[in-house]
């Protein structure tokens, strides 16, 4: 009698589905010990996505305050000597012809003061033409904006309606004020002196400073600007657009250059933050590990049963893999959920904190990006195809006789 190798007669024996499924069955009859290996991955995984997330949210967070509203295609331009190198209107228009450049504006910046009923305070004057007051893109309290035609107004921030007695933002509109600028002009030096009308007052700034139109400055005489602000065509472009700027002899920044090392700063800090949370992690390894070891002994004579069915080694294999992928899935799963719920909590407790402390801006201290999410499911992943790795590999290699002549 012929007899046939039924693993060669019926290579399909056992489809993926079926090994799922008992692995599954397999997980849910040992529920205690089951719920303790995903238990150990939800402590592990969820500290790991907490901190970085916590770390995530917080560089964005600093980000955010330190860059506010400025574009990171934007280039700050200075002279590094003005009497060298001069800003002015020649050097104006050979920046605004270089390539990449979508928008250019001037400013020019004095020290001055302002008189009203008697008060008097020292402030900086900015004379900012359109281009740059787009750019520069400050956040209103009270009215409106400087605009081109303006002569005899002027916008003012919050420090400056303090300094200067008014009772608040609003009844600061409308009001008088004499403003006095020293200034070095091409025929020498002068000083200007305007009664101007606050119709605008700015938010969120501490120094005294306040806004006139460019064209006073111009006006007057004023030869070079005091910054240039230049904008490109896109982030990619703003490198090789400083270096052409620079070719000319001006210093330039840009918001790319804080961005970056804020970035080197928090990529140690992430790290750290992650190498606190893998300690949490080694004990859900070790907790898996011990699982799917147990089961394989456990299970020794139901492998080489199976086997000898016409169960093939890679079929065994796939069993406890698929048994570390459900515990591995479930437990990144859950853990993430757990970290962004407790990230929630602490979150809607700090916010709540700093109100009553008289900060009223809301603040997200978790980012949650979804390649976080993903790459925290996909690490969760590998590290349990990792663990299995061994008795998988065990399983494979069972003898079907050796493992039916037990018990």
């Amino acid at each position: 009698m012929k007899i046939t190798n039924p693993r060669l007669s019926n290579p399909n024996v056992i489809p993926s589905q079926v090994l799922f499924y008992m692995a599954w069955k397999n997980l849910m009859h040992k529920k205690l010990r089951a719920f303790l290996t995903v238990f150990g991955v939800i402590i592990g995984i969820g500290a790991i996505f907490f901190l970085l997330s916590f770390g995530l949210g917080l560089q964005k967070l600093v980000t955010d305050q330190v860059i506010g509203n400025q574009s990171i295609k934007s280039i700050d331009v200075t002279t590094p000597n003005s009497r060298i190198i001069k800003l002015d209107q020649s050097g104006f228009d050979k920046m605004k012809d270089l390539p990449h450049v979508t928008r250019i504006g001037a400013s020019y910046s004095y020290a001055g003061s302002l008189k009203v009923q008697g008060s008097e305070i020292d402030a900086i004057v900015y004379g900012e033409d359109e281009n740059y007051q787009a750019m520069n893109d400050l956040t209103l309290d009270q009215g409106r904006k400087i605009r081109p035609d303006d002569k005899d107004a002027i916008v003012i921030n919050e420090a400056v309606v303090r300094a200067l007695g008014f009772k608040d933002a609003r009844g600061a509109v409308g009001k008088k004020v004499d403003l006095r600028i020293p200034l070095v002009t091409s025929s020498g030096q002068r000083e200007l002196n305007n009664n101007l009308s606050v119709v605008g007052v700015l938010a969120g700034q501490t120094g005294n400073e306040v806004y006139i139109a460019s064209g006073i400055f111009a006006a007057a005489d004023v030869p070079v600007f005091s910054q240039v602000k230049v904008e490109a065509d896109s982030s990619k472009d703003v490198a090789g657009l400083r270096g052409q700027i620079e070719s000319l002899g001006f210093l330039t920044a840009s918001p790319v250059d804080t961005i970056d090392q804020i970035n080197q700063v928090f990529r140690f800090f992430n790290v750290m933050l992650a190498g606190f949370g893998a300690i949490g992690m080694i004990v859900a390894v070790l907790g898996m590990f011990n699982t799917l070891t147990i089961s394989l002994l456990e299970r020794t004579k139901e492998v080489g049963l199976m086997i000898t069915l016409g169960g093939r080694n890679r079929d065994m294999r796939k069993l406890f893999i698929f048994e570390a992928v459900l515990l591995s899935f479930s437990g990144a799963v859950l853990g993430i959920l757990s970290a962004i719920v407790l990230g929630q909590v602490l979150n809607l407790g700090m916010n709540a904190f700093a109100r009553h402390r008289g900060v009223t801006e809301h603040f997200q201290l978790f980012a949650l990006p979804i390649w976080l999410i993903l790459g925290t499911i996909a690490f969760m992943l590998c590290v349990g195809l990792v663990v299995v790795y061994l008795p998988a590999r065990r399983a494979a290699r069972i003898n079907p006789i050796d493992a039916l002549r037990r018990e």
